[in-house]
């Protein structure tokens, strides 16, 4: 607003009077203002907001949270691996137990086969003896009573003594 004493250039604006009203003896300074259209209120200049960032910041935790899984399962494969190596190395040892073990039984059954064999003819060869012995203790007591009638100079017990040395012997 401007002030019309200390303002020269612009005039002084009279205000309007009813016509019924005297002048006014003095001249007194009454602005005339225009009418006033409501200002909005004031508003507050406030600084322009910062950029968020939380984008930038969840991504950051999700790069951060694959690099630890990654980690980890990389951690995960270099275990297993060397603990399939281990279980290989086992089952390779276990194999050549079993070869070894199933070498072994069939060596034992060939060997036990053998022994049954053997027994088999000890027995057939025992039960021979048996039967040789049977006929020879024939022989043997043909013969025993041959020398006894010969030393006793008995020629009638001898000769049927000596039939039975050749029957039997």
């Amino acid at each position: 607003m401007t002030d019309p004493v200390h303002d020269a250039q612009q005039p002084a604006v009279e205000p309007e009077t009813p016509a019924a009203q005297p002048p006014p003896e003095f001249d007194v300074y009454t602005p005339v203002f225009a009418p006033q259209q409501p200002e909005p209120a004031p508003v507050a200049q406030v600084a322009p907001p910062k950029p968020r960032k939380t984008g930038v910041i969840v991504l950051t935790v999700l790069v951060v949270l694959l690099f630890g899984a990654a980690g980890t399962c990389g951690v995960l494969l270099v275990q297993e691996k060397d603990h399939t190596a281990g279980l290989s190395r086992q089952i390779e040892g276990k194999d050549r137990e079993i070869a070894d073990l199933t070498r072994k039984v069939k060596e034992s059954k060939e060997d036990a086969i053998r022994a049954a064999d053997l027994q088999k003819l000890a027995e057939a060869a025992q039960k021979k003896a048996e039967a040789e012995a049977a006929s020879s203790q024939k022989c043997r007591d043909a013969a025993r009573a041959l020398r006894a009638a010969a030393i006793a100079g008995d020629e009638a017990s001898g000769l049927p003594a000596a039939k039975d040395v050749f029957a039997n012997c």
